[in-house]
């Protein structure tokens, strides 16, 4: 993994402006993946298991499960956040029950900007039906957050990714990185 110190986020974006996003969906807790561009499928091939395995994992493991994924994979994962769309706003704090509904709201618009509030480490992606994600730091809630710990991590469908940390750092990892998983 390289780190590098405040690259433009813009940059790394521009391939994604103007793709469609697409199937957001809840992960764990406040977690959530956005899809942009292309769909294609994700074939994960049935996974021999360990001894001692519980019922639970053998059934999951044993089964090929299909994914309908993008060009780009955005994961929201440890950060604030907050998504409006069409005068209704969810955070990371709100029932999940609550984010699905403005989740399809933003599915099928166009990406049309991303951009850095470099003073506050702030992410905004706007879209061209009114949807907007801001992203930001948990430092108001977690004083002791780990500074080489993603905020989010851009997953690009070659097996590249790009975090960006919550020292205002980018972390990239390419496709032939050996501990990449």
């Amino acid at each position: 993994m390289v780190s590098k110190k405040m690259e433009s986020l813009e940059e790394i974006f521009a391939p994604v402006i103007g793709k469609i996003a697409f199937s957001l969906k809840q992960t764990h807790g406040s977690c959530f993946f956005v899809e942009f561009g292309d769909p294609h499928l994700r074939i994960r091939e049935p996974i021999v298991l360990r001894p001692g395995a519980s019922e639970k994992s053998k059934i999951s493991l044993r089964r090929r499960r299909v994914f309908v994924v993008g060009t780009w994979s955005l994961l929201v994962q440890d950060c604030n956040w907050t998504l409006t769309n069409e005068q209704r706003s969810v955070c990371q704090a709100d029932a999940p029950e609550d984010m699905e509904n403005v989740f399809r709201g933003v599915e099928g618009q166009y990406l049309v900007s991303a951009s850095v509030d470099e003073a506050t480490k702030t992410f905004t992606l706007e879209f061209d039906l009114g949807g907007n994600l801001k992203l930001w730091s948990r430092s108001d809630r977690d004083p002791d957050l780990d500074p080489d710990e993603d905020q989010w991590r851009l997953h690009c469908k070659d097996g590249s990714s790009v975090g960006y940390t919550n020292d205002g750092s980018i972390a990239v990892e390419s496709a032939s990185d050996p501990d990449k998983t």
